[in-house]
């Protein structure tokens, strides 16, 4: 997947900003599973205890929750907002790094939000970069992209608001980008490299392209994924839709008997009301509630546990995060009409809550490393219910027959 090489010309890249007093911005886009967070992480274990020390921030506060759970210490790993509103925007000092790691950068605020939930008129792009043109000598912000997955208000700009950022800081920064990417960053100095665009899943053999299914499914392709599934099935990726909670249940209960390392549990969009009547409770106080870090780390016999099956975690709590085999529950959000994709909850504020729909599904049909089983429940909305599992099984999901 070339990770290793990619954190080697990264540690090269640091060595040049140092020796040379000079400031950088590098964006690592990747596939869902690709192993941007992995480089991120390495990278930044690497540098500690050298003279170079990094840290690793994140606007997805789960996935720190996570981290720092499985480690057993928030050092560093720390959420970007408390990162920004210290040394952005309190100004309480410089930090004492010089390497700022990113990750899931596209989902950063814009100002607007900023001035939300800050009062304060600058966006988060802006903050990092203001801060690595600040640190004395030399910085290097790398910011790890997942495209496609922006999907809560105030992320929509995506990586244009870097664009923007390199602008309004007007400090002189090379730019490192993917190839695909070098048109959006000119006038900026850019220097485009294919190693910083990870194409390859390592999820797995089994689940390297389950974005393509993913992609072509909410492209409204339907021929296209079913291709695709069969390839999936081929190479043992297991793509079930159901009808039957209990039964979704027993058959992981089964398949995973006697295999404690495996995780499996609920997920569902956070926009869908019909699920609560079935017991997944994905109701905001309910998820507000819900300790993500033992759901994800705790062993599947500690009743906090995904493998309970008993609470489901919503595509804010589970992007960037695995599980071997999500069940996902399809919500009365999404459904398909005429031949598309039609999303039946707006979001207040958002530029496209279509597109938010999509990506949170994305978000959630993404998440599996051996498969998935996709729950259609007979309670959505006159119509939706035949056509979302029928459109399923025509993009080559089996009906799990356990």
């Amino acid at each position: 997947a070339g990770i290793p090489e990619l954190l080697d010309w990264l540690r090269a890249l640091v060595d040049e900003a140092k020796a040379h007093h000079e400031r950088h911005l590098v964006l690592i886009t990747g596939v869902p599973g690709s192993g941007k967070t992995l480089v991120g992480l390495q990278f930044v274990h690497l540098s500690r205890g050298n003279e170079v020390e990094a840290v690793f921030l994140s606007g997805n506060g789960p996935l720190v929750t996570v981290l720092q759970d499985a480690l057993h210490s928030s050092v560093f790993v720390r959420p970007m907002h408390n990162f920004a509103l210290e040394y952005g925007i309190r100004k309480r000092g410089l930090p004492p790094q010089h390497v700022f790691v990113f990750d899931e950068a596209q989902r950063a605020w814009d100002a607007e939000k900023v001035f939300e939930h800050k009062s304060h008129h600058r966006s988060e792009p802006e903050i990092l970069l203001d801060v690595t043109r600040s640190v004395q000598g030399w910085g290097v912000a790398i910011g790890l992209v997942g495209e496609g997955q922006e999907i809560h208000v105030g992320e929509e700009a995506g990586l244009v608001q870097w664009a923007d950022a390199l602008t309004a800081v007007g400090a002189a920064f090379k730019v490192h980008v993917p190839p695909r990417l070098a048109a959006m960053f000119e006038p900026h100095t850019t220097l485009a490299n294919p190693r910083l665009d990870l194409t390859l899943s390592l999820r797995t053999h089994r689940a390297e392209r389950v974005q393509d299914w993913v992609r072509c499914l909410l492209d409204s392709r339907i021929d296209e994924a079913a291709g695709h599934a069969t390839n999936l099935h081929a190479s043992g990726f297991d793509l079930y839709v159901a009808g039957d909670l209990l039964r979704a249940k027993r058959y992981l209960m089964r398949r995973y008997d006697g295999e404690p390392e495996k995780r499996f549990g609920l997920v569902a969009s956070s926009k869908a009301r019909n699920l609560a009547s079935l017991g997944i409770d994905n109701e905001y106080q309910a998820t507000l509630r819900l300790k993500v870090g033992p759901w994800f780390n705790a062993p599947a016999s500690d009743p906090r546990s995904s493998c309970q099956l008993a609470r489901p975690v919503t595509e804010f709590q589970c992007q960037g995060l695995e599980l071997d085999m999500p069940l996902i529950c399809w919500g009365d959000d999404l459904g398909w009409v005429d031949n598309h994709w039609v999303s039946f909850r707006r979001t207040m504020k958002a530029r496209d809550s279509h597109q938010l729909r999509l990506n949170s599904y994305r978000v959630l049909l993404t998440r599996g490393r051996d498969g998935m089983i996709i729950f259609v429940p007979d309670n959505l909305k006159s119509g939706q219910p035949g056509a979302v599992g029928e459109v399923l099984q025509a993009a080559g999901a089996r009906t799990l027959d356990a």
